[in-house]
């Protein structure tokens, strides 16, 4: 069989990993609201990171799942309402349904975006830049829809048009359904037609008619949302029906643990560790010693034994993460063991992490494992990593202490009066980046400290947090005082907002 096209650029992928990412946010916090307690099931769901250097296979599986009760969950975020998802007719892993159950739902969020893009270039000896930055403010809007992948698999959908090849040249499969323009209320549902108001004009009656294979899912009375399907081929999920109603106890787990479903298996491993139930360590010790097993099962198996049993990382982990010939499952093992929360998992990302002659894209998911982590002993690696070589380690060790927020104030404040310059200015950027940095305290760095980067930091925070530690500024160090000025005069002028050292490297 000839490979399957895949070009997407990676802005798209990006834009694409995005709108996933808050989508499935979005509807694990919307079942949370019913009393579910979902947790990302398929690594990476509920996040945008892009692995640049060895791309990630990442297991076909719904993205979320509820710890209570066991349902999973696949998001299926649109930017425009429908009920359509991605398919392939000749891949079997590649299709539509592939990895989930009948008993599995899917959700449906409908994403809008305020979207706004700056664009510059520049010639210089023939070699030119273009230079784009796109912020979005994604949205969700109204209802967000679910359904059972039953519901799906018992009515045939239309096949459209295939994708294009930069979105990987698959098809689209496509189900009917009404989706509602705003909320309003439906006034009746009966021979063949659906009449309903708007909340926006009370007054103006509208209505649609019903094709032979669509029906209505709202009788006369009831309101709905924006965004809601109201008719269709397929019933949505009620509130009622998409509440939490537990049973997700040992019985529970030990039979997904012994499933035929590869997924569900996966699923057990998984909800294994989160119930920290030590029970079923033998059932899952004997998945991860399984050598014919799915190797994903094994790891997250792995990753279970680590948390639940107490086993080691070095034992569980370290043979793939340094000796794997394929660099897909090495990175797979670092993300592993960045969800595996416990001393020895550390210690061997560490390892990794300041070990040169690792490869870079290893040493660069160890440091994003790190800072998975979030204690203060993550963040004093992180900021002495800001002294590596290599500038996609530091570039890595900055994003990670950004994400750790203000768990790495104090080793960051500690970093920003280092003799190496490379971690001050490391410390100088990531406290800049995080909310509430202590301006006080990098006020008397700025005040005692011979390097300029404490000044610099401190120029770069909100203006209102700064003005009440700097008055001493001017009588003990008046020129730390007119560096800040000056600092100040270029961050607030309508220059900074677009500007760039140089018009080409």
């Amino acid at each position: 069989m000839a490979p399957r096209n895949a070009f997407k650029t990676n802005s798209s992928f990006f834009r694409m990993l995005a709108v996933g990412a808050v989508g499935a946010q979005a509807v694990q916090q919307h079942l949370n609201s019913l009393g579910h307690d979902v947790i990302e099931l398929e690594r990476g769901s509920l996040a945008t990171r892009i692995w640049r250097d060895v791309k990630r296979k990442r297991v076909r599986i719904p993205d979320l799942c509820c710890t209570r009760c066991g349902v999973r969950i696949e998001s299926r975020a649109k930017t425009n309402a429908d009920l359509s998802m991605s398919h392939s007719p000749s891949d079997a892993e590649r299709a539509w349904h592939y990895g989930m159950l009948d008993s599995d739902w899917i959700a449906f969020p409908t994403l809008s975006a305020e979207e706004g893009t700056w664009g510059a270039g520049g010639l210089h000896s023939r070699r030119s830049l273009w230079r784009e930055r796109t912020l979005i403010t994604w949205r969700v809007d109204g209802r967000i829809n679910l359904f059972t992948v039953a519901s799906f698999r018992g009515v045939a959908p239309k096949q459209l048009k295939p994708k294009g090849v930069s979105e990987g040249s698959e098809i689209q499969v496509k189900w009917k359904g009404r989706f509602a323009p705003e909320g309003g209320r439906v006034v009746d549902a009966s021979s063949g037609r659906l009449d309903y108001l708007l909340a926006s004009e009370p007054n103006r009656a509208r209505h649609f008619r019903l094709a032979a294979d669509e029906r209505a899912f709202l009788a006369a009375g009831e309101h709905f949302q924006t965004n809601q399907v109201l008719a269709g081929q397929i019933a949505p999920l009620t509130t009622d029906e998409s509440r939490c109603v537990g049973g997700c106890d040992t019985a529970k787990l030990k039979q997904m643990l012994g499933s035929r479903e590869r997924t569900v298996r996966f699923t057990g491993c998984k909800l294994a560790r989160f119930a920290k139930d030590a029970t079923l360590a033998d059932q899952v010790r004997e998945l991860a010693e399984d050598t014919e097993e799915d190797a994903y099962v094994r790891m997250e198996a792995r990753s279970c034994l680590c948390e639940v049993a107490a086993d080691s990382a070095e034992d569980q982990f370290r043979a793939t993460l340094l000796e794997d010939t394929d660099d897909q499952m090495r990175l797979e093992a670092a993300v592993a063991l960045a969800e595996t929360h416990t001393s020895t998992s550390f210690s061997l990302l560490r390892e990794v992490l300041e070990d040169a002659a690792q490869p870079l894209f290893l040493r660069s998911a160890c440091a994003w494992g790190i800072g998975c982590h979030g204690t203060q002993e993550a963040a004093e690696v992180l900021v002495q990593a800001f002294a590596d070589v290599s500038p996609k380690i530091r570039e890595e060790a900055l994003v990670a202490l950004q994400d750790l927020g203000s768990v790495g104030f104090d080793p960051l404040l500690k970093g920003l009066e280092a003799p190496s310059t490379e971690v001050a200015a490391g410390a100088a950027e990531a406290l800049r980046r995080i909310e509430g940095a202590p301006a006080k305290e990098i006020a008397s760095l700025a005040e005692r400290a011979s390097s300029t980067w404490p000044t610099w930091a401190l120029a770069h925070l909100p203006k209102e947090a700064v003005a009440p530690h700097i008055a001493a500024l001017q009588g003990k160090r008046p020129e730390v005082h007119y560096a800040m000025s000056v600092l100040w005069t270029f961050l607030e002028s309508w220059i900074a907002e677009d500007w760039t050292p140089r018009s080409t490297p």
